[in-house]
Formats: structure tokens, sequence, C-alpha cells
């Protein structure tokens, strides 16, 4: 599992706007997509769950983590992803017009942080708020799952 941690911390990529925005387009497997940040204390309190959710359904999703630091504070970044083993692909948004980007990803979404999005090729669906118990992130899960079916 560890080696598992230090793979994702060395796969974490800078990516701009139009290379984010692509990560919701459908895609053989449905996405989870988590924006979080270092300093955001609810983001870390469910870091756990989304390792616990990886080993569940790791199988049937692509779990992806975009975190909202500044490029500047990518060892910050990667220091967290392996101290929380935080599994999946890992993204870090280049600066830029960060409301453009937030209206263009959900125009509901006003940029609190976390918020996790669903994405497949039927659905997509977010929870904008942290997942306080793994059972919370498990039934969003699940219910997606359901739908896409």
């Amino acid at each position: 599992m560890l080696f598992a941690a230090s793979l994702g911390a060395q796969n974490l990529r800078i990516v701009n706007d139009a290379e984010l925005i692509n990560r919701f387009s459908p895609a053989e497997k449905p996405r989870i997509i988590n924006f979080w940040a270092t300093w955001c204390k609810p983001c870390m309190e469910e870091m756990p769950h989304f390792v616990k959710a990886d080993s569940l359904y790791g199988d049937k999703i692509d779990f992806v983590f975009v975190a909202f630091d500044r490029v500047r504070d990518t060892a910050r970044v990667m220091q967290k992803i392996k101290e929380f083993r935080i599994p999946g692909g890992h993204l870090l948004i280049k600066p830029g017009d960060m409301g453009k980007l937030i209206n263009d990803i959900d125009s509901t979404w006003g940029g609190a942080l976390p918020v996790t999005w669903f994405v497949s090729s039927k659905i997509k669906g977010s929870k904008q708020d942290s997942f306080e118990q793994f059972t919370d992130l498990k039934r969003f899960i699940e219910t997606f799952l359901k739908l896409k079916e």
C-alpha cells in the first residue's frame, strides 16, 4: 500500500483549465472527481473515506483528486498525498482565472471545498460538502452506480 501511495504522489500532474475540464467528459469507467486543498480541514477529514472507497470501488470507478493549492505548494500537496495514502490520479491547477474555471465546471458551484462529482457517460452529479462519514460517501457512489446501469 505504501508503494501505491508513493506512486500517487509521483503522478501529481499540473494541468491547465482545458485539461481539467476534459476530466468531466465521459470515459470508459465512471469517475469520482474530488476537489480539495491541504489547508481545508474538512477535505483532510474526508480523505480516509476516499481511501476506503477506492478499496471497494476502484475496479468500477476512477478516482481523481484535484488540489486547489498553489503550484508553489506542490511539495505540501505531495506530502499530504503520501501521508493520507490518497489513491487515484492527482491534479494541481495552473494559475489562472479560478472564477471562470469554477463556473465552467458547474455554474451552481461557488468554489467552496470540498466538492465531489460523479461523472459517467450518462450522469453528472455532485455533493458540494464534505462526506462526514464513510457511509455518506458509499451512499453517494452507490446511488450513482445504480443510476448508471
